[in-house]
């Protein structure tokens, strides 16, 4: 099986905007977010900064898919370094996420769609909505033990590379837990907790009622993929991950460019965030029943 997509790699932008301007301004608007919450003390300033953070995570997660793909940033080695602290935000090999997510690409809602794995060990309960906070270490303890052994060998030594950041990052987040509870606190473990409720959605409508095709067949992508509309603004703190029809479409498109190309596509039908949450509650959590099964 091919390890890399042929459509993966940054498309040319059609914006017009310097190429890696709007990624270059998230990062900065990050930076900016979190050294505000370590330094504000107003209670309820805080509070709004808390919950733009947990946006701007949902952001650095789409920013980790995004350069997946090296559509994130022009310079590989700077989108792949950037990629690997994302990814290690919540716990996720870079490397292997990688291998993972290629697979995906190539066979997404059949028997061998690795995301197949997870969704089938998910709870049917729609209490799992509330218990996302516990899913966060619980889908990166397993996208890393299914995804490690897939990873070519040529990637090893990048793989390893990527654990000792992960690690790494767990030790620096441990010492300034012991030095500086509250900026912990405040900047990351709030706001990873409110990432998780409201990114949840969000994940459960990528392929949300999708039928599961046995191994060898393949889906028209855009036939199983939804594009999830976000309230006015929140698209673009969060990278537009929720658009995932236009990315199963267009893999080498730029996240910045993904809502003219949603503009464009008469085939398309977006839902709005609150109508699936709807639908959601009706009808529960996404299922997979095995087609060989």
């Amino acid at each position: 099986m091919s390890e890399t997509p042929p459509t993966a790699g940054p498309a040319r932008g059609r914006s017009g905007w310097p190429a890696d301007l709007p990624s270059v301004l998230f990062l900065l608007g990050v930076a900016a977010n979190t050294a505000l919450i370590a330094s504000i003390e107003h209670p309820g300033l805080r509070v709004l900064l808390v919950v733009l953070q947990a946006l701007l995570l949902m952001g650095c997660q789409e920013a980790k898919h995004q350069c997946v793909h090296r559509n994130f940033l022009r310079s590989r080695r700077t989108n792949d370094l950037v990629g690997t602290l994302c990814a290690a935000l919540v716990g996720v090999n870079f490397v292997a996420y990688r291998s993972y997510h290629f697979r995906h690409h190539q066979a997404p809602c059949t028997d061998d769609d690795p995301e197949g794995r997870l969704y089938a060990l998910s709870w049917r309960t729609r209490w799992i909505w509330l218990l996302a906070p516990l899913e966060v270490p619980w889908v990166a303890f397993h996208l890393n033990r299914v995804a490690w052994p897939m990873v070519p060998a040529r990637q090893h030594t990048a793989r390893g590379a990527a654990a000792a950041c992960g690690l790494a990052f767990a030790v620096l987040l441990g010492m300034l837990a012991w030095r500086f509870p509250h900026v912990v606190l405040w900047a990351y473990a709030i706001p990873l907790l409110l990432f998780s409720w409201i990114d949840f959605p969000q994940t459960q409508a990528e392929h949300y009622g999708a039928a599961v095709l046995p191994s060898g067949c393949r889906h028209d992508p855009c036939a199983v993929t939804n594009d999830l509309v976000l309230p006015a603004g929140l698209g673009w703190l969060t990278l537009h991950g929720s658009l995932h029809r236009v990315h199963h479409r267009h893999p080498g498109l730029r996240w910045f460019e993904a809502p003219a190309r949603l503009r464009e596509d008469a085939s398309a039908v977006p839902i709005p965030y609150a109508a699936f949450v709807r639908r959601w509650w009706a009808e529960g959590p996404r299922r997979w029943a095995a087609a060989s099964a």
